[in-house]
């Protein structure tokens, strides 16, 4: 059977319709993407635009998140327009903040909004708005306090207290109560590293969240120095070997107490039923053997094949110095 076939001429127009109707349809679709029409505008005008449309509402036409939104919101949004709110905020945060949001707050995710460029010009756009207010004359040290005063009072003092009391109304509901800043005797025992991961990772167990999520180490830093500045002198009669000693008692009292007594000879109900029995601190002769040292060892690694349990990551090497001082002492002389 023999095909019909198409002519030449035919052929050829039906080529140049087909032709002319992709032409016009890609056409049109360049034309409805905006994206591919280049922009006129500048990248300030762009990042300005963005910034109106999407951040404004909270954050405020000035970046002073004086806004109806950012006034209930808690955390409060970030002041764009002071300098010493900005010292800290690199472009890395700025960017991630933007793209992933800040979990915790009312700062959602514009990935799927904002391209790289937009969010680029975004950034621009908010770091120019503090660039016209003076930053003030601040030592690095005065700025770092501050900077920990305003965190501190946005994240803290809920709980804490304004003066570190932690006698709010709120703290007063809590089991645990939080942290007595104010307490010289209860602070002495908080070195660095435990205020950055109470800070950092939060305390399980407590209503301590971990804020290492929402500020940078060095806000964690600027947040533990102020910290320091809330805690009273030492109470009136009261030495520094003194504090050495009533913080080694709390230990004691803390961790040592139910093997080894209140007397520390090792007579509780518990130590009685332990093989070999715990260490009696009122055996003269047998402390005068030991220097401090072994003892702190002891402390630290605990005795294998015994009930002495190694206390290295629960207590710090201050934690103890101040209970071997404790025990020396209180027991000597027994």
């Amino acid at each position: 059977m023999n095909m019909p076939t198409v002519g030449n001429r035919a052929l050829s127009r039906m080529r140049r319709c087909l032709l002319a109707t992709l032409l016009l349809g890609v056409g049109l679709v360049w034309a409805a993407s905006p994206a591919a029409q280049p922009s006129r505008l500048s990248a300030h005008e762009r990042g300005k635009a963005l910034y109106q449309k999407n951040c404004a509402v909270c954050h405020g036409d000035d970046g002073q998140a004086e806004t109806p939104v950012g006034r209930v919101l808690k955390p409060r949004p970030r002041n764009f327009a002071d300098p010493i709110e900005m010292a800290r905020l690199t472009v890395d945060r700025i960017y991630r903040a933007i793209k992933e949001g800040r979990p915790g707050t009312a700062m959602a995710a514009w990935k799927q909004v904002l391209t790289e460029t937009e969010i680029g010009d975004v950034i621009d756009y908010i770091h120019g708005l503090s660039s016209n207010r003076k930053m003030p004359a601040l030592s690095a040290e005065r700025l770092s306090l501050e900077v920990g005063r305003r965190i501190y009072d946005r994240e803290c003092a809920y709980c804490h207290g304004a003066d570190g009391r932690a006698d709010t109304g709120v703290a007063k509901v809590l089991d645990p109560p939080p942290r007595n800043f104010a307490d010289p005797i209860g602070m002495a025992r908080l070195d660095d590293g435990r205020v950055y991961l109470a800070i950092y990772r939060g305390r399980p167990g407590t209503a301590m969240g971990g804020r290492g999520e929402l500020l940078a180490p060095a806000e964690i830093i600027d947040v533990m120095r102020y910290i320091r500045t809330l805690v009273q002198p030492l109470p009136p009669g009261m030495t520094p070997a003194g504090l050495d000693v009533r913080v080694g008692e709390q230990i004691y009292r803390q961790y040592c107490i139910a093997c080894h007594g209140e007397r520390g000879d090792g007579r509780t109900s518990l130590g009685q039923q332990l093989m070999p029995p715990p260490r009696d601190f009122t055996r003269n002769s047998e402390m005068a053997s030991i220097h401090d040292d072994e003892l702190a060892r002891t402390i630290m690694h605990g005795i294998p094949a015994s009930a002495m349990a190694p206390w290295e990551g629960v207590l710090n090497k201050e934690d103890v110095r101040r209970v071997v001082l404790f025990i020396r002492q209180r027991f000597a002389g027994r």
